[in-house]
């Protein structure tokens, strides 16, 4: 497994430094292999780079101006103005509807703004998109579970550990899910 590990090392560096050309996205070949390496690498290191690889090419979306909005909305988000940061978003997403990427941060915007229906919606998008949106499938299980669908949250977070087995909250979260929904039952 160790030498597995230091061979996508290179792989690694290579997709970060040189990314092929036109959309990254969901739709960019690097991800396949990237994948990969997080079903089954054990080394954190490696984990670590590729997960950062993954949220590298997701946020890249191949259009200077959609970037740039990307950008912008994240600086808000970072400052606290999570109103204008979603009217940013929804701005990337009239721009470029099928940039899964654009959907998940507008997601994120109106999970911290208490909007769970509309997160979820935005969440529904970006899975349509790229159905192992690991960031998108812990929102929706994060959702459920505060909606107390706690039946669902349990799937979710399974599916979050196939693709992602080590997310480490999962399991946490799968067993406290686990728990209320023997309670509910009583």
């Amino acid at each position: 497994m160790k030498a597995i590990n230091l061979l996508l090392i290179p792989i690694l560096a290579l997709a970060v430094c040189f990314p092929t050309a036109g959309i990254g996205d969901q739709t960019d070949q690097r991800l396949e292999q990237l994948f990969e390496t997080l079903r089954g690498s054990r080394d954190e290191q490696v984990l670590r780079e590729a997960e950062a690889a993954i949220w590298d090419i997701w946020y890249e979306s191949g259009e200077e101006t959609v970037d740039q909005l990307m950008l912008q909305a994240a600086e808000l988000m970072d400052r606290g103005n999570l109103a204008a940061a979603e009217e940013i978003y929804s701005r990337v997403i009239e721009l470029l509807p099928g940039f899964s990427e654009g959907w998940n941060r507008r997601a994120t915007v109106r999970y911290y703004r208490s909007d769970y229906d509309g997160s979820l919606a935005d969440i529904e998008e970006t899975l349509r998109l790229e159905p192992r949106h690991f960031g998108a499938i812990w929102g929706l299980g994060m959702i459920l579970g505060s909606k107390r669908d706690y039946q669902r949250a349990i799937l979710a977070f399974e599916r979050l550990l196939e693709i992602k087995p080590n997310a480490a909250d999962a399991p946490v979260r799968i067993e406290l899910l686990k728990r209320e929904l023997a309670r509910q039952s009583v």
